[in-house]
Order: C-alpha cells, then sequence, then structure tokens
C-alpha cells in the first residue's frame, strides 16, 4: 500500500471517528455534513468525496461499530471463563452500549434505514447466531446450562428477541431500562440472576 492509499484509509478513519461520536450524542437527524466536516477536522468536499452522502457514512460507521462489538463478543465466547461469567459481562456491555448510543441514532441504525436492516439480518444469519449457538453447544457439553434443549428451540428463542416490535420499544426515548431488562430476560429468563457487579 503506498503513501497515497494509507493516507486514504486514515481520513476515511478519522472521518468515521468523528462521526461515530456525533452519531452517538447527537442522534442522526439533526447532524448536517456541515457539523461531520467541522468535527473530523476536513471540509465538507472530503466527506462528499469519501462517503457520498451522510446516509452512506452512517451506514459505514454503524457496520464498523457491529464488526467490533461483533469481535469483542467472540473473544469474550472464546474465553475460558464459565458460561455464566460470559453471560454476566455479555450483558454488562451490552448495556452500556445501548445506554452510550443516541435513542434517535439507534432507531435510525435499526428500524429507518432498509440498507442497515438487511446488513443486520445478514450479519446476525452469517456471524453472530452461530457463534452464540456455538457458546451455547460448548455450555451445554459442560454441563453449564441445560443439555437437552434442541438447536432448533434455541435459534427460536433467540430469533424471538430480534424483532421489529421489541427493537421499536428498545429505541424509544425510556427504552434503555428496558433494553437492560431484555437482555437479562434473554439469558436468564424469568429466574432471578445473581449480582452482575
Amino acid at each position: 500500500m503506498n503513501g497515497y492509499e494509507r493516507r486514504k484509509i486514515q481520513k476515511q478513519t478519522d472521518i468515521k471517528k468523528a462521526a461515530f461520536t456525533l452519531f452517538q450524542k447527537q442522534g442522526f437527524k439533526d447532524i448536517k455534513i456541515e457539523d461531520l466536516a467541522k468535527e473530523a477536522g476536513v471540509s465538507q468536499v472530503t466527506i462528499y468525496n469519501h462517503f457520498g452522502s451522510k446516509e452512506a457514512l452512517f451506514r459505514e460507521v454503524v457496520k464498523d461499530y457491529t464488526r467490533e462489538q461483533y469481535e469483542f463478543h467472540k473473544e469474550l465466547m472464546e474465553s475460558d471463563l464459565p458460561f455464566q461469567e460470559k453471560m454476566k459481562a455479555m450483558i454488562l456491555h451490552k448495556t452500556k452500549q445501548v445506554a452510550s448510543i443516541h435513542p434517535e441514532a439507534l432507531k435510525e441504525m435499526l428500524l429507518n434505514d432498509l440498507e442497515l436492516r438487511e446488513y443486520f439480518a445478514d450479519f446476525q444469519k452469517k456471524y453472530s447466531a452461530p457463534m452464540i449457538l456455538k457458546g451455547i453447544k460448548e455450555a451445554q457439553q459442560k454441563g453449564e446450562i441445560n443439555p437437552d434443549l434442541s438447536e432448533q428451540a434455541i435459534v427460536i428463542y433467540i430469533q424471538l428477541f430480534n424483532n421489529d416490535m421489541l427493537i421499536s420499544q428498545i429505541t424509544a426515548p425510556n427504552g434503555k431500562k428496558l433494553a437492560a431488562d431484555i437482555f437479562h430476560m434473554f439469558l436468564y429468563g424469568l429466574t432471578k440472576p445473581q449480582e452482575l457487579e
């Protein structure tokens, strides 16, 4: 890779980092290319040249974020921690992540943007669901969770927590507490979990 390509990639990375900060704090609708350019320390033309539009930049930011989160969870699932500890760490991390993102940005990426919705569905099918299923099967083999649950039942259970109604509720203005509760129920059912701290 030559110097020009390295600078181009670095510029795109810097723009995406600045954009993530703005989207995370202020949502999506009210942010203008001018705001993104100012935050990134570049011209508006530079953003258009690299990404084409605010929407395309938002999609790239969200896709990068999704891949980063997947890598965190994959590393966690592949660790030697007991299944219960993995789930505690996953819940804490996911709850913090959802709480740190502006509700309007969550709604845009999970409900409004059709391209991102397709991306998430594909990503979940190819990466997230198999990773979780693998972790559950390993926990079943170790006797950490119910070994009698079928793979089909587990897949259906996972899919129950991935639907538009649920997403619209957790992206509502007061949805952060609901999101934390849903993550708990996904992993623990209705039983009282052990302390997460």
